[in-house]
């Protein structure tokens, strides 16, 4: 199974579940512009091509980085970005395990939720970070015929904390 076909398969079953529940659901469109999105930024960062994964940004978008810094404005957010790749994530590969959700919101834009893996990579002080998962929250809007983001926040998955997620636990009857 390819990437995209897990991707459309995810967004089916998210979809279903969506209308089972009452919730919005994306249309095929928008869908389609998301993965757009998806497969840019995937490219841009496996080719260290920081022109390209900025492109990607409206001018106004605010980013909250793993750490918890707050760039606003691309100008910013590309700034920032392209000290911390040139320090740590130059040739460190990145690939999409799955879009967990897309949220339609008011003004045609979305809220999207996907979970990347990252390869290894050292630290500004020397540190040496494993493989590792990271869950991504974006909004992207409309410009045109496509999205751009507005607003991102990226989060360490802490894979040992993972099993005490209680809305993984299935409720008691």
């Amino acid at each position: 199974m390819t990437r995209r076909d897990l991707a459309v398969s995810l967004m089916a079953t998210q979809m279903m579940t969506a209308a089972a529940k009452g919730a919005s659901v994306a249309s095929d469109d928008t869908i389609r512009k998301v993965q757009d999105v998806l497969d840019r930024w995937l490219a841009a960062w496996n080719a260290s091509d920081m022109d390209a994964m900025f492109a990607l940004f409206r001018a106004d978008a605010h980013w909250v980085n793993i750490v918890g810094m707050h760039w606003k404005g691309r100008a910013e957010i590309e700034q920032a970005h392209r000290v911390y790749f040139d320090l740590m994530f130059k040739g460190v590969p990145q690939s999409l395990e799955a879009i967990e959700s897309i949220v339609p919101i008011a003004g045609g834009a979305v809220s999207v939720v996907v979970r990347w893996s990252l390869g290894a990579f050292k630290t500004p002080d020397g540190h040496r970070n494993p493989p590792s998962r990271d869950r991504m929250s974006l909004v992207l809007a409309p410009d045109g015929d496509r999205f751009v983001i507005v607003h991102g926040a990226n989060i360490a998955i802490v894979e040992e904390a993972q099993r005490f997620d209680p809305a993984l636990k299935a409720p008691k009857a």
